[in-house]
């Protein structure tokens, strides 16, 4: 990058301040880990791993283990709510959390040499009081943060406009705004002024259509003021500027391991790169190497040691 790309933002409140991880649609993430996967017959396993879950909540879990302060803003109800709150408390991870009627989903990973299967519940609706309740939240502790972000699925019944109402709420307060979901809300939130967005490659073409994905996210892009970061599984990520400028970011070799989660480490990168001020190239360097690191690491939520990868990623420009 040239210093006119290589842009960067100034940092944002202090370093005491925490990263607000909104997480709209929590789970108890659920993972055996498994020698073989035999549809139809029965299987004895080791115990599962259990804990809260979510993306939002793995954000916030990546950002803990590297000593970044989050703090978890979610909706939980059923008869998981005691579970999720004693793992957090376990944690050590700080939440403000709502109790709602809607009984909290699970989502099961199965993971086995030849890759990981995901069933994940779609989640239940809240009321309309809810979602109003968890965007008071949001208000309330946005001042105080140095980045706000929202990610993952959305209940059903989600109101339309909701990840662009948490862009405006962080933008009056003038706090960076990291957005991670697909669809409409993806569009609204770019076009809402979000700083960042983090799609991966199916929700970048299921919001923006076409087969690819550089045009996709140049497009998606040129709808607001933002960084569209792309995440394409093993093929690495992209970068694209409103102006359409682009890079592309990959590891040295495709590694082995659980994907679950490499995502949400990427979004904890980004959101610790742009709180710190960091520029362009820094960010879409730490989302790959954290990204990375997460497929080495047994359960989402967790990430091996960055620091050996950062040296391995290559940044090239896209013309």
């Amino acid at each position: 990058m040239t210093s006119a790309d290589a842009r960067s933002v100034a940092p944002t409140a202090d370093a005491t301040a925490p990263i607000l991880c909104v997480t709209t649609n929590p789970a108890i993430d659920i993972t055996y880990t498994i020698d073989e996967l035999r549809i139809g017959t029965s299987h004895r396993v080791p115990t599962g791993l259990a804990r809260a879950g979510g993306k939002g909540v793995n954000v916030a879990r990546v950002l803990h283990q590297q000593h970044e302060p989050a703090i978890v803003i979610a909706p939980i109800g059923g008869p998981v709510h005691a579970l999720f709150v004693h793992d957090l408390d376990r944690s050590g991870i700080p939440h403000r959390l709502i109790e709602v009627d809607a009984h909290t989903r699970r989502t099961t990973a199965i993971v086995t040499p030849a890759g990981t299967t995901n069933l994940n519940e779609h989640g239940a609706a809240i009321d309309a009081a809810s979602w109003e309740r968890l965007l008071d939240i949001v208000r309330a502790e946005t001042p105080g943060a140095r980045v706000v972000v929202s990610s993952g699925s959305l209940p059903p019944e989600t109101p339309g406009g909701f990840c662009a109402t948490v862009v405006r709420i962080a933008r009056e307060a003038d706090r960076p705004v990291l957005i991670d979901v697909g669809g409409e809300q993806l569009r609204l939130a770019v076009a809402a002024g979000a700083t960042a967005v983090k799609p991966n490659r199916h929700e970048l073409l299921d919001a923006m259509g076409g087969t690819d994905p550089l045009d996709a996210a140049r497009r998606l892009a040129a709808l607001g003021t933002g960084t569209v970061f792309a995440s394409l599984d093993v093929e690495g990520m992209l970068a694209v500027l409103p102006d359409g400028r682009a890079w592309h970011a990959a590891l040295d070799e495709v590694l082995d391991g659980n994907p679950t989660g490499a995502g949400d480490a990427a979004i904890a990168a980004i959101a610790q790169a742009i709180a710190e001020g960091a520029t362009l190239e820094e960010q879409l360097a730490r989302a790959t190497a954290w990204s990375a690191a997460a497929v080495l690491a047994a359960q989402a939520g967790s990430i091996a040691d960055p620091d050996g990868l950062s040296g391995r990623i290559r940044i090239t420009p896209i013309g």
